[in-house]
């Protein structure tokens, strides 16, 4: 993502659409799942 998190998006096809999934990975470099959402809901970015 285009700020200073370490948070990142992996966007998944899925039909006509596609899933976005934010991730970021801890300190074990485990992936923590943050979010998951379909692209076509209307989503604030900043969240």
């Amino acid at each position: 993502m285009d700020d200073d998190t370490d948070r990142r998006e992996w966007f998944i096809s899925f039909g006509s659409g596609a899933f976005v999934l934010r991730y970021r990975r801890d300190v074990l470099d485990r992936v923590v799942i943050i979010r998951v959402w379909h692209n076509r809901e209307h989503r604030d970015p900043g969240r």
